[in-house]
């Protein structure tokens, strides 16, 4: 939401002046104090007198005890609904309402009062109050002991050697090492820190493509290093993290830059809903809202049903077992993301990639296509071979052979054990596990055509799987900070998922029942920085570095 206040002045000459401020801001404040947005100079208008905000989508006066009141359209009031067209009075200060969508334009007038009788008693009134009539020399006073404090401080700082006194407050922690080397930062005198000195030290990340062009073509928006970035307060602002800075491009983004490709952002309450990386078959990623339940679906190229998953007591190889969201998400050291998913972690206790029930410890192995039939061929090799030995008992030179997945159903006719039956043995198991078990069950595959097949590879293929581990990339997210709330208050369908391609990330208004950009009770107070990063540092090139001996020398000198 956006409050315009005009401020029109009629002098008594007859000519207008008019001064046009605007605020972003849901609420704002009227009155006579410097804590006030909008400030009317009258002596009938108390230091805070009133509030102008929005309140289920209507524009809502409150007068904050004033002595003088609020009056609507000539009626007093203490909180009242605003309309368009409607005058706000306040003291001897009226207000015009006009509301255009986002923008509520105030307008206020005053007529200077005309000279004549009041203002000539007014005059010779203030006249009698001026100190000068009886201390005629207080003017020449001040202004020596004005000049002599100038030269002070002017000639000090070169008398003895110390230039803290022209210091407009505390370094950073960050900037002590060159606290005492002003014209790092401070190369031109006169002039403001720029960008180049800045960017001597420190190598950072582009905030967006273009930025460079973005900024020069809007030279009045003074997009400096500096303006965000504020010394000479100690700790305390040097990273700003006010909203308002944001908002100065962002609310207007489609008019500033129409090729963006971005919307508009006034505050987080009429943030629009998050967008997510969505990768095609291609692996060309784009932002999809995550509303649009067309394209906005998980292209991981995994079977997965977690309503399956997360029944109670499903069968794994040491009996009933219940998994829960951190059996297979499990935060990583940083504690912000998760650990990649493996299979030999999370997956293998439970699905077995064995073949043959003739060999209950064997299994292909995982990762690799191309490594399933060899494996299976050297298994079966052994296998046969078992049986031909004569120093093994109950040995049988006529192998019965024993269809793959454990079926149970035995070919009765007595085969001679050679190299074709290994082969056939090992191409039936493949199929059974491309086709119906183990790999199947997960992965999607596709056969191979007959001209890249030969008699020792493998005739499958399996799409490479794709979880990312990044699903906001234009925000940042850490999962560790909300701990001490369960995965499902935030993922709240994923008992009923039974698809892959569902998207089981919340949405913006469930990060708006905790976090609020404005200070509010019980609310986690969150501005733009509290998600987004302006940029990011990079490492300093090794030419830039330096030894701490030459930075103790410097501390000498």
């Amino acid at each position: 939401m956006i409050f315009r206040h005009i401020h029109k002045r009629v002098n008594s000459n007859g000519s207008t002046e008019t001064l046009i401020n605007e605020f972003s801001d849901a609420e704002i404040t009227i009155g006579r104090g410097g804590q006030s947005q909008i400030i009317l100079a009258s002596h009938r208008i108390a230091l805070a007198h009133a509030t102008l905000s929005f309140r289920e989508g209507s524009l809502v006066v409150t007068d904050l005890g004033s002595a003088t009141g609020v009056r609507l359209n000539r009626n007093r009031v203490a909180r009242a609904i605003v309309k368009s067209g409607d005058t706000i009075s306040l003291g001897d200060v009226s207000i015009e309402v006009q509301i255009d969508g986002d923008v509520v334009e105030l307008v206020s007038s005053i007529v200077a009062t005309p000279q004549g009788s009041e203002a000539e008693r007014a005059a010779r009134g203030v006249s009698r109050l001026q100190i000068e009539q009886y201390l005629p020399f207080m003017r020449r006073l001040v202004v020596g002991v004005g000049v002599v404090m100038v030269s002070a401080t002017l000639l000090y700082p070169f008398v003895f050697n110390n230039f803290s006194s022209w210091s407009s407050g505390p370094i950073s922690s960050s900037h002590k090492l060159i606290e005492g080397d002003c014209q790092k930062c401070h190369a031109e005198p006169f002039q403001p820190v720029r960008d180049r000195e800045c960017l001597t030290c420190h190598q950072m990340t582009k905030h967006a493509k273009d930025f460079d062009g973005f900024a020069a073509k809007h030279p009045g928006l003074e997009m400096r290093c500096a303006q965000c970035h504020m010394e000479h307060n100690g700790d305390h602002g040097l990273i700003l993290k006010d909203a308002d800075f944001c908002v100065t491009c962002h609310a207007s983004m489609t008019k500033l830059k129409s090729d963006a490709g971005i919307v508009n952002v006034q505050s987080f309450a009429q943030h629009p809903d998050f967008r997510i990386s969505v990768k095609d078959s291609s692996g060309v990623a784009s932002r999809v809202d995550i509303g649009d339940t067309a394209r906005a679906v998980d292209q991981s190229q995994i079977k997965l049903n977690h309503e399956v998953h997360l029944k109670p007591n499903l069968r794994g190889k040491d009996g009933p077992v219940t998994l829960q969201c951190n059996s297979c998400h499990q935060l990583n050291d940083s504690f912000k993301a998760f650990k990649p998913i493996n299979f030999d972690t999370h997956c293998r206790d439970c699905h077995s990639l064995g073949f043959d029930e003739r060999l209950p410890y064997a299994q292909v192995p995982h990762g690799d296509a191309e490594a399933v039939y060899p494996a299976l061929f050297t298994e079966y090799t052994k296998l046969f071979l078992l049986h031909e030995d004569e120093s093994i008992p109950n040995r049988s030179k006529d192998l019965t052979r024993m269809m793959p997945a454990g079926t149970g159903v035995a070919n009765p006719t007595p085969r001679p054990v050679d190299a074709s039956l290994v082969a056939s043995s090992a191409r039936d198991a493949e199929h059974e596990l491309f086709t119906r078990t183990g790999c199947f069950l997960c992965h999607s595959y596709a056969e191979k055509p007959e001209q890249d097949r030969t008699d020792t590879n493998s005739h499958f293929t399996v799409s490479k799987p794709n979880i990312p581990d990044i699903w906001f990339p234009a925000a940042r997210f850490s999962h560790g900070a909300h701990e001490e709330f369960s995965c499902e208050s935030c993922h709240e369908k994923t008992r009923q998922s039974t698809k892959t391609t569902d998207v089981l990330l919340p949405h913006k208004k469930l990060c708006q029942e905790c976090h609020s950009q404005e200070k509010r009770e019980g609310y986690v107070t969150s501005g733009c920085a509290e998600c987004h990063s302006y940029h990011d540092a990079l490492g300093i090139p090794r030419e830039k570095k330096q030894s701490i001996d030459d930075y103790l020398r410097s501390l000498t000198r």
